[in-house]
């Protein structure tokens, strides 16, 4: 079975970058793969070094130990943690 291709727009810096990804692979292990220089420590879901918001497309945490409901639904996620659900996503790590 083929992977299903995610389209990550991903704004770190005031920069810009897309790249390709699949839905079995977090966001940030995409892009550290794609060269992004993308935040990040801990990446078990405890230190929100990897916060980014999730301007457009779904994407759901596998384990979160520091947002709230509400800064879930204000869109922040744990990208070390996130999974893309929809085939497009735009992370802007500028605006948390």
């Amino acid at each position: 079975m083929l992977k299903e291709e995610v389209k990550i727009i991903i704004k770190v810096d005031n920069f810009e970058t897309t790249i390709k990804g699949s839905k079995d692979q977090t966001i940030l292990d995409t892009a550290l793969e794609n060269g992004v220089d993308a935040p990040y420590s801990c990446q078990g879901g405890a230190c929100a070094t990897c916060l980014g918001r999730l301007v457009s497309g779904n994407a759901a945490m596998q384990q979160n130990h520091i947002l709230t409901d509400d800064e879930i639904d204000d869109g922040l996620v744990l990208t070390c943690q996130a999974l893309p659900l929809s085939n497009s996503i735009y992370i802007d790590y500028d605006d948390v």
